[in-house]
This record gives C-alpha cells, sequence and structure tokens, in this order.
C-alpha cells in the first residue's frame, strides 16, 4: 500500500508546492509593476497576498480531505477499484488556482481597476 500512495502524495505536494510558486510569482509581478509606476508597496498589498495565500490553501485543504477519503476507499477496494487512485479534486483545484494566479499577472493594473470600479458601481446600484 505504501508504494500506491507515494506517488499519489509526490503529486498533492506538486500541486500545493505549484500554487504556492505562482501566488510567488504574482506578487512579484505586482511589486514590479508597481515600482514601476513608481507606486510605494504598502503593508496592504502584502497582507492580501498572505490572505489569499491562506483562501487558495484552505479550498485545497478541503479539495484534499475529499480526495483523500477518494484514494483510501479506492485502496482498501483494490481489486474491485476500476481506476488508479488519484487526487482528482486536489489537482484540478491547484490548476483553477494557478490559472488565475496567471492571469492575474498578465493582466495590467488598468484592467484590475476597471474590474474594481465596475464592482464598486454593481454594489452602490444593488445598495438602491
Amino acid at each position: 500500500m505504501k508504494e500506491k500512495l507515494l506517488p499519489v502524495l509526490l503529486l498533492v505536494a506538486c500541486d500545493y508546492g505549484s500554487v504556492l510558486f505562482c501566488v510567488i510569482a504574482d506578487l512579484i509581478s505586482g511589486i514590479r509593476k508597481s515600482r514601476s509606476k513608481g507606486t510605494p508597496c504598502t503593508s496592504f498589498g502584502l497582507r492580501r497576498t498572505v490572505d489569499k495565500l491562506s483562501r487558495y490553501y484552505l479550498t485545497l485543504f478541503g479539495l484534499s480531505a475529499v480526495d483523500l477519503m477518494i484514494v483510501i476507499s479506492m485502496l482498501i477496494l483494490a481489486d474491485k477499484a476500476p481506476v488508479p487512485p488519484f487526487p482528482f479534486l486536489t489537482s484540478f483545484g491547484a490548476l483553477c488556482l494557478a490559472l488565475i494566479e496567471i492571469k492575474s499577472i498578465l493582466e495590467t493594473a488598468d484592467e484590475k481597476r476597471d474590474i474594481r470600479r465596475t464592482a464598486a458601481e454593481i454594489l452602490s446600484r444593488l445598495k438602491l
């Protein structure tokens, strides 16, 4: 059972590592963009990164818990399982979170401001 579980654990570690790598890349990209515009880096922006990483990992932990139950049940029913144990939800969640971060890196600050302005306008209309 150990030899079957090791590849699954390595894949989960790669999933978590790739999300961490993408968040750090987004942080570096944001710092570079703010420096190029002459805007100071504030603790608020850094706190947002930590908050984002904690929300991402909380999501991944939840998906991993469900995957763990599925993988363990597949390993217990090894003879009857139609597919090999694989953390589908964790890998899919990590892929989606990494794509969100890549999109964030590719967006310009003006595009992000437009989205925030649009969201603020929608919220102000809902309050009326």
